[in-house]
């Protein structure tokens, strides 16, 4: 941002910004749903992705068990859809909220 630019200005970058955040999200979100399946989907949900990880929310201690025993298989389709720069290499499960 310029120091002198016009608050019009500022206020539709910032939007922009989170425009592309939630973007992001929802893309992320269809692309675990298309990996992990219509059922493992309904107890988990991904949280965040940094550096390269991607932390998935689960909703008990056996969608954890599942899931992490799965792992290199989901990591496999999960990459399939997303660009070589971007692509996941660790994936971190937890019990937490799913909503």
């Amino acid at each position: 941002m310029e120091k002198n630019e016009p608050l019009k200005n500022v206020v539709k970058k910032i939007i922009k910004s989170l425009e592309d955040k939630e973007k992001k999200n929802l893309d992320m979100l269809k692309i675990w749903e298309n990996a992990a399946g219509e059922k493992a989907s309904r107890h988990t949900k991904p949280v965040f992705s940094k550096s390269k990880k991607l932390v998935v929310n689960v909703s008990d201690s056996s969608w954890l068990y599942k899931l992490t025993l799965e792992k290199d298989g989901l990591l496999r389709k999960i990459n399939a859809e997303i660009p070589n720069k971007k692509r996941i290499r660790e994936l971190q499960f937890r019990i937490g909220d799913i909503r």
